[in-house]
């Protein structure tokens, strides 16, 4: 009963409160209905709602009906999008059709594949209005003001009247700045007559009859393939599968290892290694299960009797293979490197490989270019697999020698992107030790499929200060110079190095501007949240940087751990206080490889990365899946002038924030990010003409690639 619910408010604001969690989850878990109109509409709503969710469709076998106006979320694929410049209903079904393919033959997200079994069971009904000029005051206000109506199974109703659409931005607490009007019908008086209009208005609205509003249901055909998926579809089994944050779809191929499930991208991942004669790289984003990929040709490995060898530029690194090797394989696992001494002994290590039982090496990058290294495995080397992880390590001056000597019969490199910035020579050394990429899944693909979690993007911006400008000016006069000197007939060897040493200033400039600790800890006040138990990453460029944001932060009250290679103390401890506590941790690059934190709610990135790899992995490292987490949050501190021209000096700085910018808000929920960036870009004086023109240029590698690591 709804009634159940006892006083409700009169008024909800999304900035004092949580609108799904207070009010839209105990009304459905009351209710028998729910009629909604709305503005827009977004499955991803359903991460917010999903504690009433179960209740309503399973325990109550509730229905719901959504009127949208004018359009849903291409998220959803535009399956089920209103095509209004479709002039008949064979034009409409062609259209969706399509798009409703792409959408049932992939692994969406898991809010998507329950969008189409609640609609095509029947449970859902979604029909699709325009509202003409011609329509009457009132009927124009149901669909600026957006109405929402519960009833139970009493005859009672709670109806409301807000600012609010039905998506992630217009409920969520980080989203948009929202209210509603609410009104239970046993509070008699005006709330039972706003109540019983607000019913009558939405059935003669469903029904067609209004004059002004155009209805339009879903055409049959469409119709018909959605229930066609829906017999397939569990629909308990989807609820809580959103509940614990991860998707039911299951790889058709088999493909598993100690009870894990290979996701499609990983099976095809393996299918194309193997036709490739078991060599090649995996160009596969962070947070898309490429260490489970690497195990199950591991496996395969030791199923061949050939000793795996995985080459690892971390410590941390080193043991976090070596524990999922023991958990998932229960092979024996020989460490080198990393404070493991044992495998230089008595030639332990050869003697390893040639007893032919169940072992696995594991090596840290370091350790295993040194010559005792070398001399141990040569002479074994054809019965070893070598997997190398975090792949593009390998082509830096210090390791490439490993793979002059180390020719294995199998071959398997890891890495969100093999291809080193600015290192042609050494990117050459890896692609022609592996043979190629021959798997590439990119993190668009991982977001597409629901491997990683969606996520809002926030972008922000502060200029330079008056000496770093001038200092970016001298640079960039001095990078065409030597720009033209390295490629100017008999250049000298190393005008190249000379080059990228003054690049690799130049981005310092941008990555530690000094207007970024302010603009951090505005954004902390802001949006921080403690007694919601947030996990912050505040990425920082440098140790100078990342006390300054720790001591701003200080002054304002919030308390921060920091996290480096450097650091006093035990930095394991700190992460798993992190984990269970929630708070702010800030830190420089150990976080890029290696360290998994998937409950980490939020991240904030000063150190804003031209560098692909430095790009999708800190990202892919927020996006990881979580039981809790049913959406990140991403906020991004660009550089950006307030005017700028192409010929400017400032024009490449550009360039490079807005296009890794405007690419990554294109992926995210809702396109305000787009908006934002949109406006920026027209206040510079430039026209969006122009911004469509920088946008494929893409991300303007121009950072340095350290040569290794520091754990050995």
């Amino acid at each position: 009963m709804l009634r159940d619910l006892g006083t409700l408010r009169t008024e909800y604001t999304s900035d004092a409160d949580n609108i799904a969690e207070e009010f839209y989850n105990p009304c459905l878990r009351e209710a028998v209905s729910y009629d909604r109109i709305t503005g827009f509409f977004s499955s991803t709503v359903f991460h917010l709602i999903q504690s009433g969710l179960e209740d309503f469709f399973m325990s109550q076998s509730g229905t719901m009906r959504i009127l949208c106006s004018p359009r849903l979320s291409s998220t959803d694929a535009d399956s089920l999008a209103y095509g209004y410049s479709a002039r008949d209903n064979t034009e409409l079904v062609a259209a969706l059709s399509g798009e409703l393919a792409q959408l049932l033959n992939s692994s969406r997200a898991d809010t998507a594949r329950l969008l189409a079994a609640l609609v095509g069971s029947g449970r859902l009904d979604i029909r699709l209005a325009r509202v003409t000029s011609t329509a009457s005051v009132n009927n124009k206000r149901m669909f600026h003001d957006k109405v929402g109506i519960f009833q139970d199974t009493f005859g009672d109703i709670v109806g409301f009247r807000g600012s609010l659409n039905e998506s992630y931005l217009g409920l969520s607490p980080e989203g948009n700045i929202e209210s509603v009007d609410v009104w239970p019908s046993w509070e008699g008086g005006r709330d039972a007559l706003r109540a019983s209009h607000a019913v009558a208005r939405f059935e003669r609205l469903w029904e067609g009859v209004v004059p002004g509003v155009t209805v339009i249901g879903l055409p049959d055909e469409i119709q018909r393939e959605l229930q066609r998926v829906a017999e397939d579809a569990d629909l308990e089994a989807l609820l809580r599968d959103l509940a614990r944050g991860h998707s039911t779809r299951a790889d058709s191929t088999g493909y598993s290892l100690g009870g894990i499930q290979l996701h499609n991208h990983q099976s095809q991942a393996i299918q194309a290694w193997e036709g490739k004669n078991r060599i090649g790289l995996l160009a596969h984003a962070t947070g898309s299960g490429k260490t489970i990929t690497g195990l199950y040709a591991i496996h395969s490995a030791l199923r061949q009797g050939l000793t795996p060898l995985i080459l690892v530029p971390s410590k941390l690194l080193l043991e976090q293979w070596a524990e999922q090797v023991r958990d998932l394989l229960g092979a024996r696992v020989l460490l080198v490197g990393g404070g493991n001494n044992q495998w230089s002994r008595s030639s332990a290590l050869r003697a390893t490989i040639e007893s032919g039982r169940r072992y696995v090496v594991i090596a840290v990058l370091n350790s295993a270019s040194r010559p005792a290294f070398r001399a141990q495995l040569r002479p074994v080397v054809k019965n070893v697999f070598t997997v190398v992880d975090e792949a593009h390590r390998m082509g830096s001056p210090e390791f490439r020698t490993i793979l002059d000597w180390l020719d294995t019969p199998w071959r398997l490199g890891l890495s969100a992107t093999p291809e080193r910035a600015n290192d042609p020579e050494g990117t050459e050394a890896i692609f022609n030790y592996f043979g190629g990429v021959v798997h590439c899944y990119t993190l668009k693909h991982a977001l597409d499929d629901g491997i990683l979690a969606p996520y809002v993007y926030y972008p922000s911006w502060v200029g330079l200060t008056e000496d770093e400008q001038v200092r970016w000016d001298q640079l960039t006069v001095e990078i065409r110079r030597r720009y033209a000197i390295s490629r100017a007939p008999g250049a000298k060897p190393d005008s190249g190095d000379q080059l990228r040493r003054k690049l690799i200033e130049r981005a310092r400039i941008a990555k530690g501007a000094c207007n970024k600790v302010p603009k951090a800890a505005d954004l902390v006040s802001q949006h921080y949240n403690p007694e919601a138990k947030q996990k912050w990453l505040i990425y920082c460029d440098n140790q100078s940087q990342m006390t300054q944001v720790r001591q701003a932060l200080e002054s304002r009250g919030v308390h921060s751990w920091e996290y480096h290679s450097q650091m006093a103390g035990d930095p394991e401890a700190t992460l798993r206080l992190f984990d269970m506590s929630g708070g702010i941790i800030v830190a420089i690059k150990c976080l890029d490889e290696g360290v998994d934190i998937p409950s980490a709610t939020h991240a904030l990135i000063l150190a804003s990365s031209r560098n692909p790899r430095e790009f999708i992995q800190r990202r892919g490292r927020i996006l990881r899946r979580s039981p809790h987490k049913a959406v990140a949050t991403l906020m991004d501190v660009l550089v950006l002038p307030e005017s700028v021209d192409r010929g400017d000096p400032s024009w490449s700085l550009v360039v490079g924030e807005l296009s890794r910018a405007s690419e990554f808000a294109g992926w995210g929920i809702g396109q305000g990010a787009v908006s934002i960036l949109e406006e920026k870009w027209l206040s510079m004086g430039l026209s969006l003409t122009q911004l469509d023109e920088i946008r494929p240029s893409g991300i303007e590698g121009d950072e340095d690639e350290e040569g290794g690591a520091a754990d050995a």
